[in-house]
């Protein structure tokens, strides 16, 4: 059976209520994700009751809205508040360490758009009683849901100015500009804030991957709805719950020798005005830093030039700097790039003896059958260049003593 993927569709953006009720409206049917919430909300030492699920319609889109009521005459907490609430509840281990790191990564931001210590902080507005509600709430409820992986597509930011403690500012609001640092935003669709402080930072505290709506076999959807009347379609958060189609997936920190599905960035540009030596060159620049793959295909360019299209395959968190080093190197005005979905055999190496010396074995395995044995080309050579074997026959040597092992170790072959 596949992963379990939590995917968060934020047309209309994120804040921590939608979250909360998108999260609740995955159980539509039923009481137990209230009760999650209910039961943390109470562990803060809060009254559960300040808490509204309402089931409603959005725009002809049956949803869940979340309100929290706040407190009579409700303090400005400080950051060691905050901390000593989340600290003293009777929380699950990650889910309160969870929320104690989120608090502080709200308090160092909110300091480092303030220029101030994290003591001074006092939160404004997003340290009120539903702040507290929309981070444990929602950490409680994905752990309640047991997702394996929680991902996001491109975010929606909005536009215009929003007014908070500090004033009327632009949109993006300072603090939600720094929590989204590393995923890919949008300005617009409406000049309203669509993406809060809040939102931003459950998105970076739940390890949100960002891309498309990945393979999957969906089990239940649910949408919940903002507070915001928009003009360009309902105001809601969709988040969809489903298994990986398991072909060769497996989830995170599984045991990759049988196989596995992840998510890679491939960039790609036509040159055609720069010599063999240059591209050479920065196809070992690629590799040293760190790409996947790097390959070149011949191809006619305009004016019926010949050329080459260059691509990179690499880790997401690799991205800028495989980008960076194709414009410096090349002198190229445009990179494509789109995510792709890898399915990648298990794979390893056995040392074997042949004649006397160890050569090594690279071998694949898919589904728990072995797909490829191959002999590394420097140790099978070297083997051959001492002895009376020719290279083919120390490779086939090699291959034969290699199945043999990985079939006594494995049971299968």
């Amino acid at each position: 059976m596949g992963q379990l993927i939590l995917y968060l569709d934020p047309w209309s953006g994120v804040s921590g209520d939608m979250l909360l009720a998108a999260l609740l409206d995955l159980d539509r049917e039923g009481e137990h994700l209230e009760g999650v919430l209910r039961r943390a909300v109470g562990a803060l030492g809060f009254d559960d009751s300040l808490v509204d699920v309402v089931r409603d319609v959005e725009r002809g889109v049956a949803c869940t809205r979340v309100r929290v009521r706040e407190e009579e005459s409700p303090p400005l907490r400080h950051l060691e508040e905050m901390e000593k609430i989340i600290g003293e509840a009777v929380l699950s281990d990650n889910v309160r360490r969870g929320a104690m790191q989120a608090v502080r990564r709200l308090a160092e931001v909110e300091a480092g758009v303030h220029g101030c210590g994290v003591d001074h902080i006092h939160f404004h507005e997003v340290g009120a009683l539903d702040t507290l509600v929309d981070i444990v709430g929602a950490l409680a409820l994905v752990e309640a849901l047991g997702a394996h992986r929680i991902m996001v597509g491109t975010i929606p930011v909005g536009g215009g100015t929003v007014d908070i403690a500090h004033g009327r500012m632009g949109v993006p609001a300072p603090a939600t500009t720094r929590l989204l640092a590393g995923y890919e935003i949008v300005g617009g669709p409406e000049l309203r804030e669509l993406t809060t402080p809040t939102g931003a930072l459950l998105l970076g505290q739940l390890g949100a991957i960002q891309g498309p709506l990945p393979e999957m076999r969906i089990e239940n959807v649910g949408y919940g709805a903002g507070t915001m009347e928009l003009e360009r379609g309902p105001n809601v958060l969709r988040a969809v719950l489903g298994r990986g189609t398991d072909r060769g997936g497996s989830e995170p920190g599984a045991d990759k020798a049988e196989g596995y599905q992840d998510e890679v960035v491939e960039l790609q540009t036509n040159l055609d005005d720069v010599s063999p030596e240059v591209v050479g060159h920065t196809v070992g620049a690629l590799r040293e830093a760190g790409a996947l793959d790097v390959w070149t295909v011949p191809a006619h360019m305009k004016k019926d030039r010949p050329g080459v299209v260059l691509h990179a395959l690499g880790e997401r968190d690799k991205e800028e700097r495989l980008a960076t080093l194709i414009f410096e190197q090349t002198g190229t005005l445009g990179i494509r790039r789109h995510q792709v979905s890898r399915r990648l055999a298990g794979r390893g190496t056995v040392d074997v003896d042949v004649g006397g010396r160890t050569v090594r074995v690279k071998w694949g395995r898919w589904q728990g059958r072995l797909v490829s044995v191959a002999p590394e080309y420097e140790d099978a050579a070297s083997v051959a260049a001492a002895g009376r074997e020719t290279l083919a026959e120390v490779m086939n040597l090699a291959t034969q003593e290699a199945r043999r092992l990985l079939h006594r170790e494995s049971g299968v072959g």
